[in-house]
C-alpha cells in the first residue's frame, strides 16, 4: 500500500508580499481578508497584498467603519457612476458629488484619522465625550465642502507630523500635490460662478489659513487673510455670509492671527462686532482676560495652589481690566496728562505684581516631565511663569514677543502639555490665556507648531461655550497688546489708529 505523503503548503499563500520583501515572517490575521500583524504597524501604511493558489494578488485592505456616517447629496441627484470600492470613508465621500479622493491606503489612514481624532477637538477639547453638537452642527458644515475631504487629508498629515513626529509627512511630494490642486480647485471656483460657491470657497481658504498658521508660514497666512478680506467684502461683509457658525470662526481667527503676530486685525471691522455681547463669564471659564467676581482660589481649589498665586490671578484679571477700559476711551477726549498719570499707575501696578510673583519660590520640576509630576507643581509654575511674562512686558512696556523668551516659552508650554487637555478642560479659560501670551513670537519649529495648534483648539473651545465671551477674551488682550505698542520703542510696525477701530 503506497504511503501517503502530505501534501507541503506554499508558503506565499499565508505570507504577504510586504513581509516577503522586507523577508519577514508573516504573521496572518484571523480574518483570512484582514491585514497581517506586521502591516498593521507599518507607517505609511501599505496594501496587504497575499497571493491566491491561482497566483493572482489578492488585497487585503482594511476598511475603516465610522460609528456616524456622513453622507453629502447635493439637491437629491446620484452620481452617475459608481467609484471602484475601497473602503470606508473614502468610498462613502467619492460616492458623493464632491472633489474626488485618490483611493490609495495613506489618503484613507489619514482621512480616517481627520474624521474619527481631529474634528472632535473642536468641540472637545480633549477629543473625549464627543458632544451632540459635533454631529449635528460640525461635521455637517466640514463635510458640504466639496473640497474638506482633500483639506482634511491635508490637516492629518500636519498633525500626525507635529504630533507623531512624523518626518517629511506634511511635506512629501504628495501632500504638496495635494495642496497645490485644492489651491487650483478653488480659483476655479472662483472664476466660474463665484456667487454659487463663495461658502464653499471662503470656508476652504479659511481652513487653508488655518494650516499655515499651525505650520508657521506667515507669508501665506498673510496672503490667505487678504483673500478672505477681499472675499467677504464682495460678499457684503462677514454677516452677509448666511453661515452663523462660518462668521464666527472668521472673527475668532482674525483676532488669533492679530494677538499671534502683534498686528491689527484684518478681516473684522468694528461695525461686525457690535451685535455680539459678553455679559458675564460662562461657568469654570475664569480668566485674566475677563473680569468676573469669582476668586480664582475658589476656581484653583482642588489644585491646591498657594493663596498667594491665586491672589495675583486676581490682581492680573485687575490689571488687564484696567488697560481694556483706559484703551476704550477716545483720544480726543482725553486730557494727555490725566493719560500718561493712568499709564504710569497701570506699569507700576504690573511692576508690583512681578515683584510678588517673583518672591514667590519655583517648584523645581523633574525632567524630563512625566505623568507621574505632580499636577500641582505643573499648574503651579504653568501660572506662575505666565504671570511674570505677562506682567514684564506691561510694566516695561515691551512686546510679549521680545519678553517671552524659547526658554520660557519651552518651560511653560512643556509643563502646560503634561498638566494634560483633560485637565485644562475644567479650567479652559486660563489655557486660553497661557497659550496666548506664550504664543507671540513663536516659531516655525515643532514647539511654536504645537503651541499654535492648541491655542487655537482652545480659543475655538471656550468659542463653542460661549462665543461672546471668547471674543471679548481676545479683544482685552489685543487691547493689551496695544497698549503696550504705543509705549514700546522697539520698533513694532503696528498702526495705533487702525488699532482703535477695532478694539
Amino acid at each position: 500500500m503506497q504511503s501517503l505523503i502530505p501534501m507541503r503548503r506554499d508558503l506565499r499563500i499565508r505570507s504577504c508580499t510586504e513581509c516577503r520583501r522586507r523577508k519577514q515572517k508573516c504573521k496572518p490575521s484571523l480574518d483570512p481578508s484582514g491585514t497581517c500583524a506586521n502591516c498593521l504597524k507599518r507607517y505609511p501604511p501599505v496594501a496587504c497584498v497575499k497571493l491566491q493558489l491561482d497566483g493572482r494578488l489578492k488585497p487585503n485592505r482594511r476598511s475603516f467603519s465610522l460609528q456616524y456616517q456622513v453622507q453629502v447629496i447635493n439637491n437629491n441627484e446620484q452620481p452617475l457612476e459608481s467609484p471602484k470600492r475601497f473602503g470606508g470613508p473614502i468610498a462613502d465621500m467619492n460616492a458623493a458629488n464632491i472633489i474626488p479622493i485618490e483611493p490609495n491606503p495613506q489618503n484613507a489612514q489619514l482621512f480616517y484619522y481627520y474624521l474619527q481624532r481631529l474634528t472632535p477637538l473642536i468641540v472637545t477639547l480633549d477629543g473625549i465625550n464627543t458632544p451632540p453638537l459635533h454631529y449635528t452642527s460640525i461635521l455637517p458644515l466640514l463635510m458640504n465642502c466639496p473640497l474638506q475631504p482633500k483639506i482634511g487629508i491635508l490637516e492629518a498629515a500636519q498633525f500626525q507630523q507635529i504630533f507623531w513626529q512624523q518626518p517629511g509627512l506634511a511635506e512629501s511630494r504628495r501632500m504638496i500635490a495635494l495642496k497645490g490642486e485644492i489651491i487650483a480647485q478653488i480659483n476655479e471656483f472662483i472664476s466660474k460662478d463665484f456667487d454659487k460657491t463663495y461658502q464653499e470657497v471662503i470656508q476652504s481658504v479659511l481652513h487653508l489659513a488655518l494650516l499655515d498658521y499651525y505650520w508657521g508660514d506667515k507669508t501665506s497666512v498673510m496672503a490667505h487673510i487678504h483673500g478672505l478680506k477681499d472675499m467677504i467684502v464682495l460678499r457684503g461683509g462677514v454677516h452677509a455670509l448666511h453661515n452663523p457658525l462660518v462668521t464666527q470662526l472668521i472673527i475668532l481667527f482674525d483676532f488669533e492671527i492679530a494677538c499671534g503676530y502683534e498686528q491689527a486685525p484684518c478681516i473684522i471691522q468694528s461695525e461686525d462686532l457690535t451685535v455680539f455681547t459678553a455679559s458675564q463669564c460662562p461657568e469654570t471659564c475664569e480668566t485674566p482676560l475677563f473680569e468676573s467676581g469669582t476668586p480664582f482660589a475658589a476656581v484653583l481649589e482642588r489644585f491646591s495652589l498657594p493663596l498667594a498665586l491665586t491672589d495675583i490671578l486676581d490682581d492680573v484679571r485687575l490689571l488687564t481690566s484696567s488697560i481694556a477700559n483706559l484703551s476704550s476711551i477716545k483720544r480726543e477726549q482725553e486730557n494727555p496728562y490725566s493719560h500718561n498719570e493712568d499709564n504710569n499707575a497701570i506699569s507700576s501696578h504690573a511692576f508690583r505684581i512681578y515683584q510678588a510673583t517673583a518672591a514667590i519660590p519655583p517648584i523645581p520640576l523633574d525632567l524630563p516631565l512625566t505623568p507621574y509630576t505632580p499636577r500641582a507643581d505643573l499648574i503651579h509654575e504653568v501660572l506662575r511663569t505666565a504671570v511674570l511674562i505677562y506682567t514684564s512686558a506691561i510694566s516695561s512696556r515691551l512686546p510679549i514677543s521680545t519678553v517671552c523668551t524659547p526658554v520660557l516659552r519651552q518651560q511653560v508650554y512643556g509643563a502646560a502639555l503634561e498638566f494634560n487637555l483633560t485637565n485644562w478642560k475644567s479650567i479652559p479659560g486660563l489655557l486660553v490665556w497661557v497659550l496666548f501670551v506664550c504664543s507671540p513670537g513663536s516659531g516655525q519649529d515643532a514647539l511654536g507648531r504645537l503651541l499654535r495648534t492648541h491655542k487655537t483648539l482652545a480659543a475655538v473651545y471656550v468659542g463653542m461655550k460661549d462665543f461672546g465671551f471668547a471674543l471679548e477674551c481676545l479683544r482685552n488682550f489685543l487691547r493689551v497688546q496695544q497698549w503696550i505698542a504705543e509705549g514700546s520703542n522697539v520698533g513694532l510696525r503696528v498702526e495705533g489708529d487702525l488699532y482703535n477701530q477695532i478694539v
